[in-house]
C-alpha cells in the first residue's frame, strides 16, 4: 500500500490522538469510491473500531487503518499539513479515489478512460465541463 503521511500530518495527527482514547489511531477512507462524487476523509479510529479486514499502514508516529473497499482507492493518496500566512491546513489527495488505478498493461482504451477521469476532468469540473469516452477507432 502505498499512502503519503507528511511528518507534519504524522504529527498534527499525534496531537490529536493524545487527548483520545489510549490506542487510538486514524482511519482514512472514501465514500462513493470509483465515482466522480467520491469523497476522502480521515477519522479516529479507536481500538475497538478496528476491523479483522482492514489493513494497518504504519508510520512513524501512528497507525492508519483503511477499509478493505476504500483500499484500491487510496493508493498513492498524500496527507499534508500545511501551514501559510492564513494559517494551517491538512490536505488529502488521492488521484485514484474516483476511479481505480490502471495497471500498465491494461488495454489502450482503459489507460485512457483513467487519464482522462484523473486528469482531464478535474480540471473541467472547475469550469462546469466533463469529458466522456464514447470510441477509440484507428
Amino acid at each position: 500500500m502505498n499512502i503519503t503521511i507528511s511528518d507534519a500530518a504524522q504529527s498534527h495527527f499525534r496531537k490529536l490522538l493524545d487527548q483520545q482514547e489510549e490506542g487510538t489511531n486514524i482511519r482514512i477512507f472514501v465514500v462513493n469510491p470509483g465515482t466522480p462524487s467520491a469523497e476522502c476523509g480521515v477519522s479516529y479510529c479507536p481500538p475497538n473500531a478496528v476491523e479483522a479486514s482492514d489493513t494497518e499502514v504504519k508510520f512513524a508516529q501512528l497507525s492508519a487503518f483503511i477499509d478493505e473497499i476504500s483500499l484500491p482507492f487510496l493508493e498513492e493518496a498524500e496527507i499534508d499539513y500545511v501551514t501559510d500566512p492564513m494559517g494551517s491546513q491538512l490536505t488529502l489527495k488521492a488521484p485514484n479515489a474516483k476511479m481505480r488505478k490502471v495497471a500498465d498493461d491494461a488495454p489502450f482504451i482503459e489507460r485512457l478512460d483513467y487519464v482522462i477521469q484523473t486528469q482531464v476532468n478535474p480540471q473541467l469540473a472547475s469550469h462546469g465541463g466533463r469529458v466522456t469516452l464514447v470510441e477509440v477507432t484507428e
